[in-house]
């Protein structure tokens, strides 16, 4: 009988508030080779660590092993590399593959070696193939295209590998039963809710220099639809609840797309499940995404349409290859979103070569300025290791530096208990010092607190109507205010969020804070900011009122009082039971939401929302983290 090698499967994934993902990318690898008769009588899969934990954690439950795979992404690099090193030091024979996105391409792996020198493989491209062709070749590693090769730590590197033929006829990991022992194995040990990602196509025809999906090899998009239906449906019998399509352009296949869109629906109609289905939207396919976004809205399933424009400034999106959006369209979106009732989010990227701080701030008021209000995504801009950003040229040209620090993952459960892992986050560029990308990301700090999460979001869009305080004004001016007065509610969350870049920028904390009423998970500053004003509104808007009566002497008190009486109305609130009705001496909901001019006379509003019965966490949760590209951190109105 002959002795099975053993295989260990790593794709270690963040733990979300006890949520974490099945491991797609390794199990896809995984159900390609299983099959093989020759790999299926030399080889075993031993174990397959998919939940981040501790090294030491993982490193005690591996015996014996003969090859480790693993799965690198940005958030996972460091453990990964912890865990091999330890693994290689004890067993010096066993073969360490990394794959995944994170490892370099092969024309910028110099030196790669001496640095991790217990690594022996790195595979370029799709794995699936070069995977296969590693086990069956294993004596004779140098004749395997698409890999680099470890040779005394040195790189041996070998012709690229072609792409797959097509993606559609690849084992899936979900129908052949890959998938059935870890959901058995997490319901006798941890229990996880599980998220999924299927991958309806692969490929994108973009090559925004900012991302390493378009690279060279994944131009051609090859598409999967009858698979990822059957996978669908298999995800919905086993109750799965977000489902993540990996399709990098959903919309664009229209035909499809909108028939995929019409499955998924009907498998919920079914099974009650996905409770969500998320997409990355095709870019510059407006008419398109919109008959999907109305499909996904009306049955429930979305949690946003994403206008994602990085950018309000053309020399950015020329500097960065994205020619594709048009952010002077952002009124006709929003007016064409708003007619078809489809909840929307915008997405920018501060820290772009060319972006100033003055285009960036210029940019956020622009599409508040626009009449856009829902909710506003701003990312810090990182570099990913294989992008056409992270070039040596392209660093040089736009003099771009980074700091690394932990990803920026919200919701984390037991951040502290974890091996940090690191990524670059550009910092300073020609465009902006290190100094303006602090202060932009403190405006975006309040930004996102204060109007697109809603506290101050009511006052300020009524000052704009009423007395034309425009919002680059109302909000770097209350930003100032912010800094200068550190004793007020607003200052106190300033040096906050201050203090935490500090140490961010030490790599001596992760990102976000834990709230322990609202769960043992890292809440986004902004988030955090929110959860603590529930308990402590009362203090913020006196001082806020006060405030404003300094700066705007003209401003008449009582519009002024109405109008934080709408605002605490129109704020979610965890400890009020709703519906509830108010009266007004002004018509300022027809004023901020009708664009009516402000008339003295009584009116009647119904205000509503679901109730939490004073649960912070399911509050923060449902409207602050879940909702928040939805809109739900606002209460719903209805004129009596």
């Amino acid at each position: 009988m002959v002795k099975k090698k053993n295989i260990y499967l790593f794709e270690l994934s963040d733990v979300f508030a006890n949520q974490v993902y099945l491991p797609y990318s390794s199990g896809v690898v995984w159900s390609y080779i299983k099959n093989n008769p020759i790999i299926k009588k030399n080889y075993q899969l031993k174990d397959w660590f998919f939940a981040r934990d501790n090294a030491s954690n993982i490193i005690n439950k591996i015996e014996n092993p003969d090859i480790l795979l693993f799965s690198c992404f940005m958030w996972n690099w460091n453990l990964n590399c912890e865990i091999a090193k330890a693994i290689k030091e004890k067993y010096p024979n066993c073969l360490i593959i990394y794959g995944g996105q994170h490892q370099p391409l092969s024309d910028r792996n110099k030196g790669f070696f001496k640095k991790y020198p217990y690594i022996d493989i790195l595979i370029h491209g799709e794995g699936e193939e070069t995977v296969e062709k590693i086990l069956l070749k294993s004596d004779n590693l140098k004749e395997i295209i698409g890999i680099t090769l470890n040779l005394n730590n040195k790189e041996f590197i070998t012709p690229s590998r072609k792409r797959l033929d097509e993606i559609k006829d690849c084992p899936s990991p979900f129908l052949d039963g890959s998938f059935d022992w870890i959901i058995k194995k997490n319901k006798e040990d941890k229990n996880y809710s599980f998220h999924a990602t299927v991958e309806s196509a692969r490929g994108c025809p973009f090559s925004c220099a900012f991302c390493e999906i378009g690279e060279q090899y994944y131009q051609k998009i090859k598409t999967s639809y009858d698979k990822t239906k059957r996978e669908i449906d298999w995800l919905a019998k086993n109750k799965i609840e977000y489902i993540t399509d990996a399709n990098s352009n959903f919309g664009i296949m229209f035909g499809p797309d909108y028939d995929l869109a019409k499955y998924v629906i009907e498998v919920k109609k079914k099974y009650g499940y996905p409770k969500a289905f998320r997409v990355t939207w095709a870019k510059g396919q407006a008419d398109k995404v919109l008959q999907i976004a109305k499909l996904f809205e009306e049955a429930g399933i979305q949690k946003g349409m994403t206008i994602a424009l990085q950018s309000m400034n053309k020399k950015v999106l020329t500097a960065i290859q994205r020619k594709n959006v048009d952010g002077g369209k952002l009124r006709e979106f929003i007016q064409t979103y708003e007619k078809e009732n489809i909840s929307s989010y915008v997405e920018l990227i501060w820290g772009l070569p060319e972006e100033t701080l003055e285009s960036f701030i210029n940019g956020v008021t622009y599409i508040m300025e626009e009449g856009y209000h829902n909710y506003l995504d701003i990312h810090l801009m990182m570099l990913l290791p294989n992008a056409p950003i992270s070039e040596p040229g392209y660093k040089e040209r736009y003099g771009l530096k980074t700091m690394k620090a932990q990803p920026r993952f919200s919701h984390r459960s037991n951040p502290e208990q974890l091996v940090d892992d690191t990524v670059e986050f550009v910092t300073e560029a020609n465009s902006f010092t290190k100094e303006d990308w602090i202060k932009g990301h403190q405006f975006r700090w309040l930004i996102i607190f204060g109007h697109y999460l809603g506290p101050l979001q009511f006052i300020a869009r009524g000052l704009k109507k009423i007395y034309g305080i425009n919002y680059k004004e109302f909000y770097t001016k209350l930003l100032v205010e912010a800094q200068e007065n550190s004793k007020t509610y607003l200052g106190k969350e300033y040096l906050n969020i201050k203090n935490n870049l500090d140490k961010i920028l030490k790599n001596e904390r992760y990102w976000g804070d834990i709230i322990k009423e609202a769960g043992d998970i890292n809440w986004e500053v902004d988030e955090a900011s929110c959860i603590r004003l529930t308990k402590n509104k009362d203090i913020f808007y006196k001082e806020l009122k006060d405030y404003l009566i300094q700066e705007y002497a003209f401003v008449d008190m009582n519009v002024l009082d109405t109008l934080f009486k709408y605002q605490l109305c129109r704020l979610h609130n965890p400890f009020k039971k709703y519906p509830f009705s108010k009266k007004f001496k002004y018509n300022i909901h027809h004023v901020i939401e009708l664009d009516e001019k402000l008339e003295k006379k009584n009116n009647k509003l119904l205000f509503n929302g679901k109730n939490f019965n004073s649960n912070l966490y399911e509050w923060a949760k449902e409207t602050l983290w879940f909702g928040r590209r939805i809109a739900r951190y606002k209460t719903r109105v209805t004129i009596l």
